[in-house]
């Protein structure tokens, strides 16, 4: 992973809810460039996978009871 540096104007920043030195995930599409934060990011994926949560067999409690299943405990 490469790591550089770009100044932002203050207020797209502030837009982002960057502080100095914050992190910025950069998406590149065919035509554009979409800057977002971490937390942005991470929202994003909860929503997404949020609904998953309520499907049977997907908890972590049944997570672990297949691997001990499988393990043979």
């Amino acid at each position: 992973m490469e790591y550089g540096r770009m100044v932002l104007p203050a207020a797209i920043r502030k837009r982002l809810g960057l502080e100095k030195g914050g992190t910025v995930i950069v998406e590149v599409g065919d035509e554009e460039v979409t800057l977002r934060s971490v937390e942005q990011v991470l929202d994003k994926v909860k929503a997404t996978f949020a609904n998953y949560a309520d499907l049977p067999g997907t908890s972590v409690d049944d997570f672990l009871a297949n691997r001990r299943a499988d393990s043979g405990e």
